[in-house]
């Protein structure tokens, strides 16, 4: 049985989607989703067959997705984000059967060779006079999603989940949170993400609702948490600052039961303002190839251990080699695709380390790290130390090729009161940096590029100086 016909018998009036004004019981989805079910297999799609959606988050997304794990193809959802480039190599590499998007989008994906469908026209392709049977049985090991990673620098990777994956981080999830029938998870990440989707299907497995906002603005945010019954949330540190910049925003975030926090280092800063105002964070360490957090830590229960990633979920083991953080257990992705199968073992890549207590710490990603002068530099703490000085709203700092130095530490900021005043800010750093890590140079921009997760599009950054 799938994870929406056991909520239709379990649920089949009960809320699950809040999507604007709009409410739709799982029943509501389960009826659509049929009629997608009967199009796909009226275009012979198979079991394992890859089936591209290129669609926007919502309710049309949610239901295709649906409807392909019902009859066993293998989704991968695409952000209509990424540039023609990024969609070539993904398509290209993926071999889709079918590509599914809309009028709208058609124009974006026309020119490749692989049958094209538009939802708007599927209803009709569910009729006829035939008899449609479903065969499928699912199988926890069977590829149910590729999601491709939010790497910022290079080409995303292809992730492989299986069902096993999901139901065991899903469970997981469970465990340490304890969710109840009436909590509402306000999912404002991307239904293309790990954590767009993986929030839909926990939903789907322990029966309570989503309310969906398609792309994350904080005022949408901080009205829907206002308006509606939201007791959980999903954020990434650039969200949470957001919010708690708006008028009422901290007031809303203080209703929440629990406020996910991940997706990236959480500056300390952020940190003490959650311990200090009492916010349900719970800080979270995963990806991916993990199929969403594996590591956690509920915030104000162990405040002392702020700086620690979290302890590892139940049935995951983390260690280290070469001081990279490796992860097993039954989460793990199982490939690339194209790549071998990882038998249940991933090398994340991040350094970090297992203290006492199997607390996970996380250092800074080695491909961020700055070596200026023989000197190590975590261009976060740099970051951090430039948002705390007043005029100065956003700051990406990297390391710049200098054959003086090996490499410079240079600042874009985004900020209202310095101006070209580079040697002020350099006077405002010394008492909060070692002088090997006070930036080079300042480069003023109007805005830091970021993806939908927050995260800095450094190859963006560096084109774009105003």
């Amino acid at each position: 049985m799938s994870w929406l016909q056991n909520q239709v018998n379990l649920n089949p009036e009960k809320l699950f989607i809040q999507f604007g004004n709009d409410q739709f019981s799982s029943l509501d989805i389960a009826e659509m989703v049929q009629t997608y079910s009967r199009s796909l297999l009226r275009e012979n799609i198979q079991p394992t067959d890859r089936i591209l959606i290129f669609l926007p988050s919502g309710i049309e997304l949610i239901e295709i997705m649906l409807a392909c794990f019902e009859i066993g193809a293998v989704v991968l959802p695409l952000s209509l984000k990424l540039t023609e480039k990024e969609r070539t190599a993904v398509i290209e590499k993926i071999q889709p059967r079918l590509i599914i998007t809309n009028w709208k989008e058609q124009s974006s994906i026309s020119n490749f060779k692989f049958q094209i469908s538009n939802i708007e026209e599927l209803p009709n392709a569910s009729s006829g006079c035939s008899v449609i049977t479903n065969n499928y049985k699912k199988d926890k090991d069977d590829i149910c999603a590729i999601i491709l990673t939010s790497g910022t620098t290079g080409m995303p990777k292809a992730v492989q989940l299986t069902y096993g994956n999901f139901e065991a981080s899903c469970n997981n999830w469970n465990e340490f949170l304890q969710f109840q029938p009436n909590d509402q998870f306000l999912c404002c990440l991307p239904l293309h993400h790990i954590g767009g989707l993986a929030v839909m299907l926990r939903a789907l497995m322990f029966g309570f609702s989503v309310n969906l906002v398609s792309t994350f603005e904080a005022q949408t945010v901080l009205d829907t948490i206002t308006k509606h019954p939201v007791t959980i949330i999903s954020l990434v540190p650039t969200m949470l600052k957001r919010i708690l910049d708006l008028e009422g925003g901290l007031k809303a975030l203080k209703s929440l039961r629990w406020i996910l926090l991940g997706g990236g280092p959480s500056p300390e800063y952020l940190l003490d303002i959650c311990i200090k105002e009492k916010l349900n964070i719970v800080k979270v360490y995963g990806m991916s190839e993990t199929c969403s957090g594996t590591v956690g830590l509920k915030l104000l229960d162990e405040p002392h251990n702020k700086l620690y990633a979290g302890r590892p979920f139940s049935g995951a083991k983390i260690w280290t080699e070469n001081d990279e953080l490796h992860i097993s257990g039954p989460m793990v992705m199982k490939g690339y695709v194209g790549e071998a199968e990882t038998n249940g073992a991933h090398n994340s890549h991040d350094l970090g380390r297992v203290d006492k207590d199997n607390l996970i710490f996380l250092d800074i990603r080695r491909k961020d790290l700055i070596i200026t002068g023989g000197e190590n530099v975590n261009p976060i703490e740099v970051e951090e130390a430039l948002i705390k000085i007043e005029g100065i709203t956003d700051a990406a700092v990297v390391g710049v090729e200098d054959t003086e130095w090996g490499q410079k530490v240079v600042a874009y900021i985004v900020n209202s009161e310095f101006g070209n005043r580079n040697l002020e800010l350099r006077m405002k750093l010394k008492n909060k940096l070692s002088n090997f890590k006070i930036p080079k140079e300042f480069i003023q921009v109007s805005s830091i590029p970021r993806n939908e997760l927050g995260k800095i599009e450094y190859g963006k950054l560096f084109k774009y100086q105003s």
